[in-house]
């Protein structure tokens, strides 16, 4: 069946991201003892993903319980470092924008999504978007896929979705879209799957 729609991942696939460095920076700024920051507040950014608690309550407690030295707006600002772009899905997406509605559906909180939304214009690009924080549930749930198919009007066998994580494709594919795993290191081979599937002529 022809594909009429694009669903992407936001995390490395629009826009990359790097944990290592803010690890880092929040470690050197925190009590001593605290060696993998993002495995001690996994509950908490679990449960900020889920959309369970705020982007207040999440930075309140995940200050304290790490021992962060700095103030709220020093966390907030590492928290979001983590992000940056990548030119080569920028004009992918801008070229299948041309043909095509497009479409985000991202395991996220309320604290990146706004600091995404004021930092990289491609997202501009999308005409709407699922976020696990607002659907209360997260990839690779088939809920959120679900959500996705009832807010965007699509039809999954006509609906292409991309992703890095194997588990969000295969939790996809199981619910009748067309898929792809997506490597940002393996940019060309994405271009020319798309090819392949008559979307990027």
């Amino acid at each position: 069946m022809k594909i009429e729609a694009l669903i992407f991942d936001i995390g490395n696939v629009v826009i990359l991201f790097d944990w290592q460095a803010a690890d880092g920076w929040l470690q050197a700024r925190s009590r001593n003892g605290v060696k993998f920051v993002r495995e001690e507040l996994g509950e908490l950014i679990t449960s900020l993903e889920l959309g369970e608690i705020s982007q207040g309550a999440f930075v309140t407690m995940a200050t304290r319980t790490i021992g962060f030295q700095g103030d709220e707006g020093e966390f907030i600002a590492i928290w979001n470092s983590v992000f940056c772009s990548n030119p080569a899905m920028e004009r992918s997406v801008r070229r299948l924008k041309a043909n095509f509605p497009l479409f985000l559906l991202s395991n996220t909180s309320e604290l990146h999504l706004e600091y995404l939304q004021r930092n990289f214009e491609i997202l501009e690009q999308f005409v709407g978007g699922v976020y696990s924080f607002r659907a209360k549930c997260a990839k690779p749930d088939q809920k959120i896929f679900q959500v996705a198919v009832k807010q965007f009007g699509v039809k999954p066998e006509s609906t292409l979705y991309l992703d890095d994580l194997a588990a969000n494709v295969c939790a996809a594919m199981d619910l009748g879209f067309r898929a792809m795993q997506y490597d940002f290191r393996e940019h060309a081979e994405f271009e020319r799957r798309l090819a392949e599937l008559g979307v990027y002529a």
